[in-house]
């Protein structure tokens, strides 16, 4: 009897794909242990290590975006804890990949310390002084950091959304959230159990009161095309799973931009950095949005490094679900959202996308039609910003969460006297 697959094309092509992932797999393990070999005495935890506070980061490269976003508000609680008598180095950075840690070291000053070990790890997080960690994402190696009862655990998210992964109940493996504002308690609040406002401190978006300026290639290109309202469109990516599949490019990245070309806009094209990486239309749909604005003299294809600038230079943005949207909305400026055209893209009902102009799926509304509608109606966008954000005027946000960060460290120190008085 002949038992070979009927699709024999297909399970061999599954075969080489597995192939060249572990393949992939090898090699990057293979050249992360070469620079961990490279690593100098001082990127491992030091006995002279004394941090009140933390960041842990476990995964690699292709996230460290998440983490860079909190480099600042995290210099800035640094700075206060120094002034408050907590040591020179009072918060340090500790991370599980030793190219995360090269890397790191070249964006902050900031002690970095690496550990593939648990060893290490052991050392980094059982420090006597140490009452906080902070955790910029939900992936799986948190749950390595999370066993250490003597710290307080925060979940801080690289972003603030309505993706469905903002309300996983992983949270409620932390002891504190610090959300954005009332939107995102009441988003947690209403889906997972147990979560107790006591739980939940609002702290807005820090990141974005950073003093921020307009970089000379933007500069450049506006004294070379100087007409046009200016539109920031910055599409996520495909996302990893269905319920995440929140990507549009793929279906309407072409028209959305030939469209708004074509009506005689600017647009800055600013894409996610993952676009393309789990699908290949998305790849292809990328490099042709891309070949669009690198051919057209009204269009800026944004690499500069961080989101900011763009909110004080553009006069609307058209997003999909992302953090970039909701950043957006401490502009004040008029927003375009973008259905994600997959059925199985999980949306969270009263949330943004009834909030504010659609761009639908099924193309039966025209982007600049859009713009045109939502640039008459400016006066929701201040409401929108208040109830994601709380108060965005400047230094409002970092002062926030600063003071949140004080709070926990403050709080955690008592019940750890009060543990040890009983």
């Amino acid at each position: 009897m002949n038992n070979l697959p009927e699709d024999l094309s297909h399970q061999a092509v599954k075969g080489a794909n597995f192939a060249q992932s572990a393949a992939k797999l090898g090699a990057r393990k293979f050249r992360e242990r070469i620079y961990e070999s490279w690593l100098p005495a001082d990127y491992y935890p030091q006995d002279t290590d004394e941090f009140v506070a933390a960041a842990y980061f476990g995964v690699g490269m292709d996230w460290v975006y998440q983490l860079e976003q909190w480099v600042w508000p995290f210099e800035r609680l640094e700075a206060e804890l120094k002034r408050q008598g907590y040591g020179e180095h009072p918060f340090g950075i500790i991370v599980r990949s030793p190219i995360v840690a090269k890397h790191m070291r070249s964006v902050t000053n900031l002690p970095v310390r690496f550990s593939r070990l648990t060893s290490g790890l052991d050392a980094f997080m059982t420090s006597t002084r140490m009452r906080v960690v902070f955790y910029v994402n939900q992936a799986t190696p948190n749950f390595q950091a999370l066993r250490y009862p003597d710290p307080a655990h925060v979940h801080l998210s690289h972003g603030e959304s309505e993706k469905i992964s903002m309300i996983s109940n992983q949270l409620k493996a932390y002891d504190y959230v610090f959300t954005a504002g009332e939107a995102a308690r009441y988003r947690i609040s209403r889906t997972l159990y147990g979560m107790s406002d006591e739980h939940m401190l609002d702290v807005g978006r820090p990141q974005l009161d950073r003093s921020r300026s307009i970089p000379d290639a933007w500069r450049d290109f506006v004294s070379a095309e100087s007409d046009g309202r200016v539109v920031f469109y910055a599409p996520t990516w495909e996302g990893d799973s269905q319920s995440m599949a929140y990507g549009a490019i793929a279906h309407n990245g072409e028209s959305i931009v030939t469209g708004l070309l074509e009506a005689g806009h600017r647009v800055i094209f600013r894409p996610h950095p993952r676009i393309g990486v789990m699908r290949s239309d998305f790849a292809k749909a990328l490099e042709s949005v891309k070949d669009i604005v690198d051919s057209d003299p009204h269009a800026f294809l944004d690499e500069t490094p961080d989101v900011s600038w763009q909110f004080d230079v553009a006069d609307v943005a058209v997003a999909e679900m992302s953090s970039v949207a909701y950043d957006w909305l401490s502009s004040k400026k008029p927003l375009v959202m973008i259905e994600p055209h997959s059925s199985g893209a999980e949306v969270l009902p009263g949330g943004l996308f009834d909030r504010c102009s659609v761009l639908r799926a099924d193309g039966s509304l025209d982007i600049v039609d859009l713009i045109a509608h939502v640039e008459s109606n400016e006066a929701i966008s201040t409401g929108l910003s208040q109830h994601y954000l709380g108060d965005t005027s400047p230094g409002a946000q970092i002062a926030r969460f600063i003071e949140a960060g004080k709070f926990v460290i403050e709080r955690r120190s008592e019940e750890r006297r009060q543990k040890t008085d009983s």
